[in-house]
């Protein structure tokens, strides 16, 4: 009786599926419709549009159920009581869940009764049939986003990690969706920053979330710093202050040594004129036996020692002679300068007026042509060496 009954029920499907592909063949796919053993080919429509989540984690048992309740509303000879759809099996071509929009699939089916024995349908015979169908995956919700906080303080001088402030990013699909950080902080500079979160998923949708950040510079930091600077304050005090004693010190020493300089020179000066002994040196007549005038140095020299010292000295030839003669002559000479001596030069004479340290005030003739008065260095001038100085009576 139960392969009777079996078999008319299996011949029902099979003209339940010719009147269908009657109505549908011209404009669908074909239908395969199988019995336990005896696979007999016939024609059924398509079924309308399946839409499914792309969030929904069993899509395949979502898709299942669909194709069973659609076919058993227009195949009469499926009675929905009688299946159990948990237990009946799919196998689905052309489908992927990770990708939105329209798919076009295959779906192989094996039913399985919801009893032993359920209107001629059972689990050790089961009834088998392939369906074409159109799956909609859809996008149920944007991805999710979110921050572990909306503000947050930072040390200035630490690293700025994005990423580190996002308690999770998900999205329903499966697949991370992608994230834009706007925004930028600057960690070497104390204040207010903001920074945009953004997920994108594969369909555009998106989720943003806001941060505040703070940047400061931690108390103990601040207190270290100001005692740096005060350290090095103080520090750049006390050595401006040791080179302020220093220069001090130098100055008063160059004092010191320009007195001592000068005491020596006249000491100098006193000892060539004691060592000229008690005889008067020679003088000439109060006539200057130079020719040339002013543009002879020689000339000038013993007309500035006739008018300023008072002193006629005799003819002692050419310049660069003139302290060999003076010696000679009975006059002190020695390297000191002194205010109203002859400076001898390698081939040049002048008189000196005046003595700063370690600088004369020479008047002399035959500069450019002509007198002139200048400071110059008391050992040399200009191309000259200093022979010594002839100290007047």
């Amino acid at each position: 009786m139960q392969n009777k009954n079996l078999k008319q029920k299996r011949t029902g499907i099979a003209i339940a599926g010719l009147a269908a592909a009657a109505m549908f063949a011209a404009a669908v796919p074909a239908t395969q419709v199988f019995a336990s053993g005896d696979e007999t080919a016939t024609v059924a429509a398509d079924l309308p549009l399946i839409e499914v989540s792309i969030q929904d984690a069993a899509p395949l048992e979502t898709i299942k159920k669909s194709i069973i309740e659609l076919k058993a509303s227009t195949d009469d000879s499926i009675d929905l009581n009688a299946v159990d759809i948990a237990a009946s099996q799919i196998d689905l071509q052309g489908f992927d869940r990770s990708a939105t929009g329209i798919q076009a699939v295959t779906a192989r089916l094996s039913l399985a009764g919801s009893s032993e024995e359920s209107s001629g349908i059972t689990k050790s015979v089961g009834y088998t049939f392939v369906q074409n169908a159109t799956v909609k995956m859809v996008k149920s919700s944007a991805p999710q986003l979110k921050l572990k906080s909306d503000t947050v303080t930072v040390n200035n001088g630490d690293t700025w990690n994005a990423s580190s402030y996002i308690s999770y990013i998900n999205d329903d699909s499966g697949i991370l969706p992608a994230l834009i950080v706007d925004g930028n902080v600057d960690m070497s500079t104390d204040g207010d920053y903001y920074v945009t979160y953004t997920a994108v998923d594969i369909e555009g949708n998106k989720a943003e979330a806001d941060l505040k950040v703070s940047v400061k510079t931690p108390e103990e930091v601040i207190r270290a710093r100001e005692e740096a600077e005060r350290i090095a304050a103080e520090e750049a005090a006390a050595e401006a202050e040791r080179l302020a004693q220093e220069q001090r010190e130098r100055e008063e020493a160059e004092r010191i040594a320009a007195e001592e300089a000068a005491a020596e020179a006249e000491r100098q000066a006193q000892l060539a004129v004691e060592s000229a002994g008690s005889g008067a040196p020679l003088t000439g007549t109060g006539d200057n036996p130079y020719y040339g005038g002013w543009s002879n140095c020689a000339y000038g020299a013993w007309q500035l020692a006739h008018n300023l010292s008072g002193v006629n000295l005799p003819s002692w030839g050419y310049a660069g002679n003139w302290l060999y003669s003076a010696q000679a002559s009975g006059y002190a000479t020695g390297s000191a300068p002194a205010a109203g001596s002859i400076a001898v030069y390698s081939g040049h004479v002048a008189y000196v007026s005046a003595v700063e340290g370690d600088q004369v005030y020479i008047m002399e003739g035959g500069f450019n042509g002509g007198y002139n008065e200048r400071w110059v260095n008391k050992d040399y001038i200009y191309g000259q060496s200093l022979q010594g100085y002839i100290y007047l009576p």
